[in-house]
């Protein structure tokens, strides 16, 4: 068993109700079978404010979410002082901040695999990205 480290756009399909939902509760409960998952308080922070501010989702459906369908199942790494001097080495690869803590959290817990849809992770050495 190996692991994943899922970002905030799979997890904002999974919270958004389309026509696409029961795919990627499939693929989620296929990642779960196959991977031990993992996530940050930057994934986390940025579902709830994208998914009420491009979707409309309430606050406390998407804490419900993350409550009933993230934390039982995916372990979420915490953020360190240490994380900022890899940030500061990652800028150069995700022009995003938030992008470049993600790829320090995968780096400090060793997952090398990525579930998203952010192309700009396929620039990060060490960072396998996926998507369905």
């Amino acid at each position: 068993m190996t692991g994943v480290f899922i970002d905030t756009n799979f997890f904002i399909y999974m919270n958004t109700p389309t026509k696409t939902l029961d795919k990627f509760i499939e693929h989620y409960e296929m990642e779960l079978s196959n991977n031990r998952t993992f996530t940050n308080m930057i994934v986390l922070d940025e579902l709830i404010c994208v998914s009420k501010k491009k979707y409309s989702i309430p606050v406390e459906v998407t804490l419900e979410f993350i409550d009933s369908m993230i934390l039982p199942f995916t372990s979420i790494l915490p953020l360190e002082e240490g994380d900022y001097h890899v940030l500061k080495d990652m800028i150069h690869y995700c022009p995003k901040p938030r992008d470049a803590l993600i790829a320090s959290s995968m780096r400090r817990a060793s997952v090398p695999d990525l579930l998203s849809e952010d192309n700009d992770f396929d620039k990060v050495p060490g960072i396998n990205r996926r998507w369905l």
